[in-house]
């Protein structure tokens, strides 16, 4: 009789709930591996350009995990089932957009990674975990480059463009707050925290640059983002449909 694996023993609604979760992850992933990939070809600079290389392959490989992960659960088509919001996903149009769209999607996917490193399926938290190790890429040195972007007055237009695009995608990657299947995924120890806090947390951790580019939270109505009360008092705009 073949031994039983640590996947194997995980509870029927706990693997569905993951399944989902990790089309969400697999999602977010191809985003930054696209992003990356066709960002490029707008860098010149060797040196930036081999550590864009080490990000986009570290993300190659966490894309390939989740993948492996959702068939060794019993997951069918993973694809197939992302491949509509996939279409929807831009490519960065420039140097700057790249920049703006790197610094909101890997936040994104940090906040999330910690709220899932104590997960049930430990072959899951060991995967965030590797999420939320994930090289820098010189983070400092791209918000820097967004910032001074965003400060010079003839591209504050463009800027709030894409920090409205990248916010919303990022923001619809973490899930949607108060949804039943969220609520699960804490009781059953998928998750530590609800996405309502994730998504706090990344809003709180995002504020500082925002302040810096002289953003605000305009024109997300159209994206379906879904967000509390709470954070839709605080944070003007955003969320409402």
């Amino acid at each position: 009789m073949a031994k039983q694996t640590e996947l194997d023993q995980l509870d029927g609604e706990v693997k569905t709930l993951l399944l989902k979760i990790l089309e969400r992850y697999a999602y977010r992933q191809r985003m930054v591996v696209n992003a990356m990939g066709h960002g490029l070809k707008y860098l010149v600079d060797l040196e930036i350009k081999r550590g864009f290389l080490e990000c986009l392959d570290h993300s190659f490989h966490v894309s390939v995990e989740v993948e492996r992960l959702f068939d060794a659960l019993g997951g069918v088509e993973l694809m197939g089932a992302i491949r509509p919001r996939m279409e929807r996903i831009p490519y960065p149009e420039s140097r700057q957009e790249l920049a703006a769209a790197l610094a909101l999607i890997r936040r994104a996917a940090h906040a999330s990674a910690e709220s899932y490193r104590d997960c049930v399926c430990k072959d899951f938290g060991a995967l965030a975990m590797t999420v939320s190790l994930a090289p820098s890429m010189s983070a400092e040195a791209e918000e820097e480059r967004f910032i001074a972007f965003a400060n010079d007055s003839s591209n504050k237009r463009q800027a709030q463009t894409y920090w409205d695009r990248w916010l919303s995608l990022s923001l619809l990657s973490l899930g949607r707050p108060g949804a039943r299947g969220d609520t699960r995924a804490v009781a059953l120890g998928i998750r530590n925290i609800p996405t309502a806090q994730v998504v706090r947390m990344f809003l709180e951790e995002l504020e500082p640059l925002r302040l810096a580019c002289g953003l605000e939270y305009t024109r997300l109505e159209g994206f379906g983002v879904q967000l509390p009360e709470d954070l839709r008092n605080r944070f003007g705009t955003v969320g409402l449909s």
